[in-house]
């Protein structure tokens, strides 16, 4: 996945594999170049979520796990996990620890356009 294919999962909102919401995505982890986790705020606090295997349909990324998991998941802050963390989290889900450390994506900054924005534009004519 190239960095604008991620960078779009920021504007996405994060739904279980029933279809049922659980929040936007605050920000996507990596594994080399590989995005494995989304955080989602939530009323509890910041959880991440797995997102491997995951689909985007209309800015919604549906996720391979149960809204339930999400919410019983241990709530991580927004900040670098710790080998421990990441360890707590894979088994939380089931899944096997990747060799590579988790690290926390940055969105690039979007460059300015040149077309005004939409309201502006239905105004002019």
């Amino acid at each position: 996945m190239d960095r604008t294919a991620v960078d779009r999962l920021y504007d996405c909102d994060v739904l279980d594999r029933h279809g049922r919401p659980i929040g936007p995505v605050a920000g996507v982890w990596l594994a080399g170049d590989r995005p494995l986790w989304a955080s989602v705020r939530s009323d509890g606090g910041t959880t991440l979520v797995p997102i491997r295997g995951a689909q985007v349909r209309d800015r919604r990324l549906v996720v391979p796990v149960e809204k339930r998991e999400v919410e019983d998941a241990p709530k991580v802050g927004d900040r670098d996990l710790s080998e421990a963390e990441q360890a707590e989290l894979h088994d939380h889900y089931g899944l096997v620890l990747p060799e590579q450390r988790l690290v926390r994506h940055q969105r690039a900054v979007s460059a300015p356009t040149s077309q005004p924005p939409r309201q502006a534009r239905r105004r002019a004519r």
